[in-house]
């Protein structure tokens, strides 16, 4: 860890240090981790109180059924890019062995209301939620991946009318294999200053 980190207060740490994650080890996640960052993920900002965030927490059924979402998601791909049709059995078998093998999994939308200002801050709202979630995950030693999670298929598997809910993202979770250190291109790439 680099002394620039060390210098960090908490909630900075855990900035710097959260890392994207696909691979988990082989053991469940305390359905009280989740709770409590659920409860963090509610406590973020949002405009006029609105409260737009929701969090799905997949049964079995959904389970089995977000398996077979992302398989055929991972075939089409495949296809796409050429990928010899021989190659194709393993390779759709291997990702649905990734998939099964996910110890916990929650989808994350916003509530939309028909004003586009509006839904665009409660969209913005629940990515906020969305990043405290993660947070709250990593500062118990839990991991989290964010996968887009936006097609027509997939509300159509969730059952949401996409005029009335906004996908923010399926957040894959579980205690990583590994912890890997991050880096960031230099933060002045980044910061516009004007007059």
């Amino acid at each position: 860890m680099s002394e620039q980190i060390q210098a960090l207060n908490d909630v900075q740490h855990a900035l710097h240090d959260r890392r994207t994650v696909f691979q988990f080890q082989d053991r469940p996640v305390d359905a009280e981790i989740i709770m409590r960052a659920l409860a963090s993920a509610h406590w973020a900002p949002n405009h006029k109180h609105s409260w737009p965030w929701r969090f799905v927490l997949p049964g079995p059924g959904l389970k089995a059924r977000l398996v077979d979402y992302f398989a055929a998601r991972l075939e089409k791909k495949l296809r796409n890019r050429g990928t010899p049709e021989a190659d194709l059995p393993e390779m759709l078998a291997n990702g649905r062995q990734r998939q099964e093998r996910i110890p916990a999994q929650i989808i994350v939308y916003a509530t939309q209301c028909g004003d586009p200002l509006r839904d665009k801050e409660d969209f913005a709202s629940a990515c906020c939620a969305t990043q405290n979630l993660m947070l709250a995950l990593w500062s118990e030693g839990v991991a989290s991946g964010w996968k887009t999670f936006d097609s027509p298929e997939a509300y159509a598997l969730l059952g949401l009318d996409p005029a009335s809910a906004n996908l923010v993202g399926l957040i894959q979770l579980g205690y990583p294999q590994l912890r890997k250190s991050g880096r960031r291109p230099p933060l002045q790439d980044f910061i516009i200053q004007t007059d």
